[in-house]
């Protein structure tokens, strides 16, 4: 039996009851977990002037100063930050379902929307404090606008489709990678769309001027970038597979949902129907057989801008960090995400069987659950707020703590009440140079907190003080998750 056609009023509470599933997964323990050292780096470039984010960010600088606003609006605690990023997260479950809609039909529409709703790797996104969600929610409603403009060429779409793109390239870098990717199917097709192609190239040529002011803001940093090389390693060909993996869900299931989105979206690729079929569960080859007979390919055209978007995204910066600087990273390629979870939407509603939507659909959704719970029962940022707490409970009066690497003071001070010395030490400090800064630091003192993160475990600091004070000094060691704190005795033995 076919799937029954969807009513307006079955679409409107189908898709309300999508965005409130995605609004409480998004909401739920907000700050529950730690703010990490990215997200209170963002506390500290927003707390700065506008002038002062422009010119000292080292990325474009728009959800800085969105949060700046947000911030004077409703504080700092963990709920406050993240529920900005909530919001956008929220947000693009709207969007995703009007692109969906759009391109294809409402039952693609509200599939892609709850593929979004119950993504972990949105999710995660959506409760950080950092610009990814905004991204995401730009990324998408550029591609609705530029799919409005292929579709209708109505003048109002030229100026939200301009504004959309400008917040994008000055969200992140990596939304210019969305942007030239809808460059690349508008030249592809450039055949199919000669009305548009004067007014598209003016708001292409527009954006790229209004953008220009990035260069001087950022030039300094891509340069040292590309000078002195950045955190990120060289990537293989796995990291692609791996990103892919992330964007199916989390948790031990989520390879076999890779594997049946992969399939999934070939299907909404290649437009593969079933036409025709009626499973017979006593003639089970003979089903199989009529099952295969009843297969057949369409036109791609809609296929191929979602995989362009999908694609381009990821393969150039993959290139660029194999040639040049690695840049690649999965949590950039978020603007990106939506086109798989759309592709995997249309190769669901071409499975228009009863029998084997809802199963297929069910397991989706039950894997998924598995991941979420798995998300939501373990902690995954770094515990900053658990490791300051032991400081401040456990520490003396004459006792100092240092910092490798000297960055991560950024997030623990956001957490500590105390007032003990301080000190930051790189981690990659060289050896001649670490006797004259601990023994500046450790002067008539009594104990030292060692706090290690972000690839200090392994710094030449913490085997120079368990040379110098042997390991029997160390009175106290925990670990939380992307931190250690060791806790040093430098009474003489």
């Amino acid at each position: 039996m076919n799937l029954p056609k969807v009513s307006t009023r079955q679409v409107v509470l189908l898709l309300l009851l999508i965005l409130a599933l995605g609004s409480f997964l998004r909401i739920y323990d907000l700050g529950a977990e730690s703010l990490w050292l990215d997200e209170a780096c963002s506390i500290q470039e927003s707390a700065m002037s506008i002038k002062g984010i422009a010119e000292h960010s080292n990325q474009p600088p728009l959800y800085f100063i969105i949060l700046n606003f947000w911030i004077n609006l409703f504080g700092t605690s963990e709920v406050a930050l993240r529920s900005l990023s909530a919001i956008f997260g929220i947000t693009s479950i709207l969007l995703i379902y009007q692109v969906g809609s759009t391109l294809f039909n409402r039952r693609v529409g509200l599939i892609s929307g709850l593929l979004s709703a119950i993504s972990s790797y949105h999710i995660y996104y959506s409760q950080e404090a950092r610009g990814y969600s905004l991204l995401l929610l730009l990324s998408i409603l550029s591609y609705l606008f530029f799919i409005k403009i292929l579709q209708g060429d109505r003048k109002w779409y030229y100026p939200g489709y301009f504004l959309t793109n400008l917040l994008l390239g000055y969200t992140h870098f990596f939304g210019l990678f969305v942007i030239a990717s809808q460059v690349l199917f508008f030249l592809l097709s450039w055949g199919k769309y000669r009305v548009q192609r004067v007014k598209f190239a003016i708001t292409v040529a527009v954006t790229i001027v209004t953008l220009l002011p990035l260069v001087p803001l950022l030039g300094g940093r891509v340069a040292s970038i590309a000078q002195e090389g950045f955190w990120i390693p060289t990537p293989t060909l796995g990291a692609i597979l791996g990103t892919l993996v992330t964007f199916a869900g989390s948790g031990g299931g989520r390879v076999f949902i890779l594997l049946i989105f992969l399939l999934l979206a070939l299907i909404g690729l290649f437009s593969i129907k079933i036409v025709r079929s009626r499973w017979n569960w006593k003639e089970s080859m003979q089903s199989l057989s009529s099952l295969g007979r009843s297969i057949r390919l369409e036109s791609i055209k809609q296929e191929l801008l979602l995989l362009i978007w999908l694609s381009f995204p990821i393969i150039i910066p993959f290139i660029e960090s194999k040639f040049m600087t690695p840049i690649y990273w999965t949590r950039y390629m978020i603007g990106a995400s939506p086109a798989f979870y759309l592709l995997v939407a249309k190769g669901m509603g071409n499975l228009n069987r009863k029998w084997l939507f809802y199963p297929v659909l069910i397991f989706i959704i039950l894997l998924s659950s598995l991941g979420l719970q798995s998300y939501y029962k373990n902690d995954v940022k770094e515990q900053w707020r658990e490791a300051a707490d032991l400081v401040e409970l456990n520490s003396m009066r004459n006792d100092v703590i240092i910092f490798c690497a000297s960055y991560c003071q950024v997030p623990f001070d956001y957490y500590y009440q105390g007032d003990l010395t301080e000190l930051g030490i790189k981690k990659d400090i060289e050896t001649g140079e670490i006797a004259a800064s601990v023994d500046d630091a450790v002067h008539g003192k009594d104990r030292l907190w060692l706090v290690l993160s972000h690839g200090g475990q392994n710094a030449p600091l913490r085997f120079y003080l368990m040379s110098r004070y042997g390991s029997r000094s160390i009175i106290m060691a925990e670990y939380f998750v992307g931190i250690w704190v060791l806790l040093f005795d430098l009474s003489p033995p």
